[in-house]
C-alpha cells in the first residue's frame, strides 16, 4: 500500500493496537482500504459540481420526485478519487429524500453523458418539494444545501463490524478477522482525525451506519431484492443479486435539517457491473434516521 496511505491510517492504526488488537489483523484491516471523494462546501480543492438544482437532462428524462441533493462534474473528478468506475466525462445527479423506508427505494441516479441536450426537467406536483399537504417534508427541502461543490481526496476504512452468514440469526465477525467489531469501533474513534468533514462522498465505505452492526451496502442489496421481487423497484429489469459483494457503495449523503427530528444518512448502493455499463436505473438509496 502507498505509504502515504498508511501514515494518513496512523491515529487508526495507533488506536486498534491500543485495544490490543493483533497487529498482524490491524495491518490486513488497513490493507482494506479505499479512496473516497469527500464533497464539502469549504475548502481549497477543486470544484467539482454543485449541490440543489437546477435538474439538466435531456428532454423527457422523467423527474424521480425526490429533491435533487447534488450534480458531479465527473470530469473534474482526479484519477484515483474514488475506488468506483465512474464515468470519465458527463455529469451524475443524485436524488434522494432523507424518509426510511424498509421495502422502497428513497433516492435514483441520473446520468447525463457530455455534450447531450439538455432542458430543467420539470419537477412533478406530487413531489417532495412540491407537496403543499406536507409542511415538513417542504420545510427539509428549502433546508436542503446549495452551491459549488469543493473536493476533498479521502482514504476510509469500514465502519461496522458484522455481515451476515447463512444459517445465522445475526450478525457474525467479518471472516479472517475476529476483531473486525473492535477495528469498526477503533476506525469511527478516529475517523474524524483522518478525513475531511463533508456533506458527501463518493465511493469508499460509509462513514457511519448504525444497521445492526452492517455496512449499509449489505442492508441495500438485501432489500432491494425484497423490493424488486414485491414489485416496488424495477432497478433494470434484471434480477438484483442478493450478494452485496456484487455491490457498491456510490455515494452517500448526511442531512441535518433542523426539521427532521434527528439526522438521516442516504447511501445510493449499485451493483458494480451496473455501474461500469452505466446503468445507474440500478441504484437503490437507503436512510438511517437517526432520531
Amino acid at each position: 500500500m502507498n505509504p502515504n496511505v498508511l501514515n494518513t491510517l496512523d491515529p487508526f492504526r495507533t488506536e486498534a493496537l491500543r485495544q490490543d488488537i493483533p497487529a498482524d489483523e490491524v495491518d490486513r484491516w488497513i490493507a482494506t482500504a479505499l479512496p473516497c471523494a469527500t464533497l464539502t462546501q469549504g475548502g481549497d480543492g477543486p470544484v467539482v459540481g454543485r449541490f440543489g438544482g437546477p435538474a439538466m437532462a435531456p428532454p423527457g428524462t422523467p423527474h424521480p420526485g425526490y429533491p435533487l441533493i447534488a450534480t458531479i462534474d465527473c470530469a473534474a473528478l482526479p484519477p484515483g478519487a474514488t475506488n468506483l468506475p465512474l464515468p470519465s466525462d458527463g455529469r451524475l445527479m443524485l436524488f434522494g429524500f432523507p424518509e426510511p423506508a424498509e421495502i422502497d427505494s428513497m433516492g435514483e441516479a441520473i446520468y447525463v453523458p457530455a455534450g447531450a441536450a439538455v432542458e430543467e426537467m420539470p419537477i412533478p406536483e406530487d413531489s417532495y418539494e412540491r407537496n403543499e399537504e406536507d409542511e415538513r417534508s417542504l420545510a427539509i427541502c428549502q433546508d436542503l444545501p446549495r452551491g459549488e461543490i469543493r473536493l476533498a481526496m479521502d482514504v476510509t476504512l469500514p465502519s461496522y463490524g458484522m455481515v451476515n452468514v447463512p444459517g445465522k440469526m445475526r450478525g457474525e465477525p467479518y471472516p479472517d478477522f475476529p476483531h473486525s467489531r473492535q477495528l469498526a469501533d477503533a476506525w469511527l474513534a478516529t475517523e474524524q482525525a483522518i478525513t475531511t468533514p463533508g456533506l458527501a462522498r463518493l465511493g469508499g465505505y460509509a462513514s457511519r451506519s448504525d444497521f445492526g452492526g452492517r455496512g449499509p451496502v449489505e442492508v441495500a442489496a438485501s432489500r432491494a431484492v425484497r423490493s424488486q421481487q414485491r414489485g416496488y423497484w424495477q432497478g433494470t429489469g434484471a434480477p438484483a443479486s442478493p450478494d452485496f459483494d456484487d455491490w457498491v457503495l456510490l455515494a452517500e449523503w448526511l442531512c441535518d435539517s433542523p426539521h427532521l427530528g434527528g439526522g438521516a444518512d442516504i447511501y445510493w448502493a449499485i451493483q458494480r457491473d451496473d455501474l461500469v455499463a452505466r446503468r445507474f436505473e440500478g441504484v437503490y438509496a437507503i436512510v438511517f434516521w437517526n432520531p
